[in-house]
Formats: structure tokens, sequence, C-alpha cells
């Protein structure tokens, strides 16, 4: 079989050997198979995954303040010519008002103009 070999090598040990390599093969194979289905199942998975629900954010912008007041000049009331009327003073003796208190010897006397 091998020329190579000065031994003689039972043809039991033969078939082991390669019944050992060969399993070492399919191993390594389905090592890499199950791998790749691994990853592509987890490429599926990753794809389909349900992203996170958007949370709706609600904001209240309240009315923008109301305007400032303006002052304004108040307008002068138009001026108006009238008729002015002078009061006479008519000359009178003076009014005299006396407050008598309690105390016999305290008397309050309350005189106008041009009174005694």
């Amino acid at each position: 079989m091998n020329d190579w070999i000065p031994v003689a090598v039972e043809a039991d040990a033969v078939d082991r050997v390669r019944g050992r390599v060969t399993g070492r093969i399919r191993r390594r194979r389905n090592l890499r198979r199950g791998a790749a289905v691994l990853a592509a199942v987890l490429a599926v998975a990753v794809a389909l995954w349900p992203a996170p629900v958007e949370l709706e954010t609600i904001s209240y912008i309240p009315p923008g303040a109301p305007p400032a007041p303006q002052w304004v000049a108040v307008p002068p009331k138009p001026v108006t010519k009238s008729n002015v009327l002078l009061a006479k003073v008519q000359s009178r003796p003076a009014d005299r008002i006396t407050i008598f208190t309690d105390d016999p010897n305290v008397v309050i006397v309350l005189v106008g103009d041009g009174g005694e």
C-alpha cells in the first residue's frame, strides 16, 4: 500500500486512522456549519428584533404674554372761555362763639375776623 513505509501496517489500523481523520473533518465541517447557521439565526433575530416604541412627547407651549400697556399722555382738556363770577364781600359784624366748660374758671371764646 505505502511504498515509503518499511514496516507492514495492519489493515485494521489504516481503517482506524482513516476513520478518525474523517471524523475530525466531519466534526470541523459540522462546527463550521453550526457556526454559520447560528450566525444566520442571530442575524435574522437582530433584523427582526422589535424596535423600541417611540414615546410621544407632549409639550405644552403656553401662549405668549399679552403686550404691555403703552402709556399715552392724556390730552389736556380744551380750554373754554367761561364766565367768571366775582363774589362781592359784604361787611357784617364779627361772629362770636362762647364755649363753657365744666370748670367755671375756663371759658373759650372764638371771635371771627374783625371781632373785638
